[in-house]
């Protein structure tokens, strides 16, 4: 029985270890809401980022951003909402 509890805590303590990512949904969030997203750009760098091989300077201003926020929030995952509070005017959300 402790061999698996010992397990399961390894198991959950490797998940929350591992930074969020932007998954295709967020991008469907950033459009419903009203952003001007269009691909990951809005977000990355590169056209198609990979979840093994992301690096956060993969990010442009506004994905820096949204990780910042992340950490100010103590939040487990990145939310789309927060970019209504990006900083600029309506061309920079």
């Amino acid at each position: 029985m402790n061999f698996l509890l010992a397990i399961a805590v390894l198991g959950m303590a490797l998940v929350s270890a591992v930074p969020a990512l932007a998954t295709p949904q967020l991008l469907t969030e950033a459009k419903k809401a009203g952003m001007p997203a269009k691909n990951c750009q809005y977000c990355h760098t590169i056209a198609m980022p990979k979840k093994e091989s992301f690096k956060t300077d993969q990010l442009n201003d506004r994905g820096k951003w949204m990780m910042d926020e992340k950490g100010k929030k103590n939040s487990k995952d990145i939310k789309a909402e927060w970019l209504m509070d990006y900083p600029g005017g309506k061309e920079q959300k």
